[in-house]
């Protein structure tokens, strides 16, 4: 295998530092911080799930779609379902295509985003693979949001772990996919969450999991980033940090208007970690905030230490038995792109024939989002090399 690089009432010092953690805290472990716009509270409704329904009132999904030479943004689900996750908890699921089809792909959105982050792969893959040709197969495309994430539940603080998103994963395959061959893409926590379920079911790979994509995601070692900050600001987030996580956690309402008034430096955060590009259309920003907006920052709380903790290196032996890609922009700021090389490492060295590793040039941390063609003929060369290498069979 050959690496490929693409051209394609508190006091002012207190609620100061709450403002650079609430910041920090979210950026360690997202794409982009924790946005903000005056919807900040409202959460994305289960049956506007999928589309572009999430933006707020100065981005419409009509706005994504002018002058989008890819066109519509998003697709209407086929089906909608809640699937009960093993603590009882809610799980939102979307499916796009034939319910017959041969193959499945599911797709698991990244900390603090929801299912609304694949909205190009979406429209596009489900368009592509609508029907079988002579060289790639009929599949079915199905989404879901991580809890406490868009339209799904809330679990206890302490099931925020990367065990349980792991189970949550073994819930949407077990209720929505209990036959036939399924494939695996994880973005930034999504792939994280597919390594849990490698180290809680690797049974499944190679058996039910006939490929994975990882993207723009790590095994560990996160806690250690610096987001491309000079030393002095990455040790100012180092303490503010444990300050704003337990005013996430413990007083919400608070946090939620610490956030609000950091509007500002936010937005820049965001813009410079989600994307490579000065240019990306500031719609696509606004769409990229409301998804975030949308998560509660008591939930950003409990999830940060799972991704600070993480370590998953030893999840990733399960992976070898199945085509993986492994994928990322190569101006990723957040998870930088010697993280993937290490996962290329980790599951066989840049010479293991069954792992694509694909560098996205002028791409950042939201690669599906800022270069969604390169994302979207990635991900269905994997499928056809899917194909190529198994007899799919009907479910």
């Amino acid at each position: 295998m050959a690496t490929r690089k693409k051209s394609t009432s508190h006091g002012p010092h207190h609620t100061a530092g709450v403002v650079a953690g609430v910041a920090g805290l979210a950026a360690a472990g997202t794409a982009v911080g924790v946005a903000v716009h005056r919807h900040a509270a409202r959460r994305v409704d289960a049956e506007r799930l999928g589309s572009a329904a999430g933006l707020p009132a100065e981005a419409t999904d009509a706005e994504l779609r002018e002058d989008d030479p890819l066109g519509p943004a998003s697709r209407r689900a086929d089906r909608t379902a809640l699937v009960q996750a093993d603590d009882g908890v809610l799980l939102a699921v979307e499916e796009v295509g034939p319910p017959d089809a041969p193959l499945t792909v599911v797709f698991v959105h990244g900390y603090t985003l929801s299912m609304n982050s694949w909205t190009y792969q979406r429209r596009s893959l489900g368009a592509e693979l609508a029907t079988a040709n002579g060289s790639r197969p009929k599949a079915r495309l199905v989404f879901y949001d991580q809890r406490g994430h868009g339209g799904s539940g809330r679990g206890p603080a302490e099931h925020s772990t990367m065990e349980q998103l792991g189970r949550d994963l073994a819930a949407v395959i077990e209720t929505r996919v209990p036959r036939g061959p399924v494939v695996l893409v994880g973005h930034s926590m999504g792939g994280m969450t597919v390594m849990a379920l490698a180290d809680l079911h690797p049974e499944l790979f190679g058996t039910r999991v006939v490929g994975v994509a990882l993207m723009s995601t790590s095994s560990g070692n996160l806690a250690d980033l610096s987001f491309g900050l000079p030393e002095l600001l990455t040790r100012l987030r180092a303490a503010v940090i444990p300050v704003a996580a337990w005013t996430m956690r413990r007083r919400p309402g608070f946090a939620e208007r610490t956030r609000r008034l950091a509007a500002s430096v936010v937005s820049a955060a965001t813009w410079s970690l989600s994307f490579a590009s000065r240019d990306v259309d500031p719609r696509l920003g606004r769409y990229v905030d409301s998804m975030i907006a949308g998560t509660p920052v008591d939930v950003i709380a409990e999830f940060y230490p799972a991704l600070a903790g993480l370590d998953e290196t030893g999840s990733l032996v399960p992976l070898r038995a199945v085509p993986t890609l492994v994928l990322t922009g190569d101006s990723d700021t957040l998870i930088p792109p010697t993280h993937s090389e290490k996962l290329v490492e980790l599951l066989g060295g840049p010479d293991a024939d069954r792992v694509e590793h694909e560098v996205v040039a002028d791409a950042g941390h939201m690669v599906p989002l800022e270069k969604p063609a390169e994302v979207t003929a990635a991900l269905s060369a994997l499928i056809r090399r899917v194909t190529a290498e198994r007899t799919v069979v009907p479910a």
